[in-house]
């Protein structure tokens, strides 16, 4: 074996380096309320544990200080000014995404004309009380020769934060496809044109469940409405969401079907066909807000003379202040 020495040969590890070597809390933390819990991690301080025992209160802190985790949706006009907080309503719009996404359903009758089906927001028992309540005679009992079939309702069921497409929230997107030359996509101009950028990041993925709800009295107007909603996923549907800034997928979990008595009497068979879907979304994070480069200016000295790097470095200064 070449016992010469190498590119490749490990080197003694440098005192800096392990110096740098230590599990400090976040950078973004300046002030000094962790100090004491710091010292725990080294040799136990028993006079701090003393001072604490007494203490009822104080041991504990929430350390949410990088800007993107402070969880605001209200900017502080004295905070950070790199980071820009809104209610971005989400969660709102995925809602509305899904909503829509059935509102085109139509039944096509005996003569080929094509009727629209009926979708509300609201769970199943509310969505029954609404077709039946147009349906009571004086006397509570019902009309079963106007119940108003067919008709959907949707609904949210369930919300669950998926770590698998959680990407972290320092890869910022400052919008580049969106420009033929690469540059930033999302800009304003403060003192300077296109001074200013914004970019965003992925945003948290959560995964929101529903329930859609089908009612016919017909078979044929129940195959006609399953058709025309699995014709959406092949074998996933998209939605678009105000603030998220990339494609919802929706998945089509599962189907049921089942004949029920429901709304209606014993006398009258109505077809009900649920469908469990998932929408996988975003949470938008807030945008971070960054000066661009605009120009940048090179000077080589090859020399050691104080004099000459000083008379460089006074150029590259007031270059900077023209800029300003």
């Amino acid at each position: 074996m070449d016992s010469s020495k190498n590119l490749n040969q490990c080197n003694d590890k440098s005192p800096e380096l392990n110096s740098r070597i230590d599990d400090k809390t976040t950078g973004y933390c300046d002030d000094d309320r962790s100090d004491s819990l710091k010292r725990t991690a080294g040799k136990p301080d028993l006079g701090w544990l003393e001072d604490v025992s007494n203490k009822k209160t104080g041991l504990g802190f929430a350390e949410t200080c990088d800007p993107m985790q402070t969880g605001q949706i209200v900017n502080d006009a004295y905070g950070d000014k790199g980071t820009i907080y809104r209610y971005s309503k989400a969660l709102r719009g995925c809602d509305e995404a899904m909503l829509d996404m059935f509102k085109e359903i139509v039944a096509i009758d005996e003569d080929g004309k094509a009727h629209p089906i009926p979708i509300i927001w609201a769970t199943q028992e509310k969505a029954v009380a609404a077709v039946m309540q147009d349906n009571v005679r004086k006397d509570n009992s019902l009309v079963v020769d106007r119940i108003k079939l067919p008709m959907m309702a949707i609904s949210s069921t369930d919300l669950v934060f998926n770590q698998e497409r959680y990407i972290y929230h320092k890869a910022t997107d400052y919008m580049r496809s969106m420009r033929a030359d690469n540059k930033p996509g999302f800009t304003t101009s403060e003192k300077h044109e296109r001074d200013t950028v914004f970019g965003v990041t992925r945003g948290l993925p959560v995964d929101v469940s529903y329930t859609l709800y089908a009612w016919t009295l017909y078979v044929e107007d129940m195959n006609q409405i399953v058709e025309q909603i699995l014709l959406k996923f092949s074998p996933i549907a998209y939605i678009k969401v105000r603030g998220v800034y990339w494609e919802v997928g929706v998945k089509l979990d599962s189907i049921a079907n089942n004949i029920d008595v429901e709304p209606g009497d014993q006398n009258v068979r109505v077809i009900k066909y649920q469908f469990t879907l998932t929408a996988q979304t975003f949470v938008p994070q807030p945008i971070k807000r960054d000066k661009a480069v605009l120009k940048t200016r090179v000077e080589v000295v090859n020399s050691n003379d104080p004099d000459k790097v000083t008379d460089v470095l006074s150029r590259l200064q007031e270059a900077v202040e023209g800029l300003e």
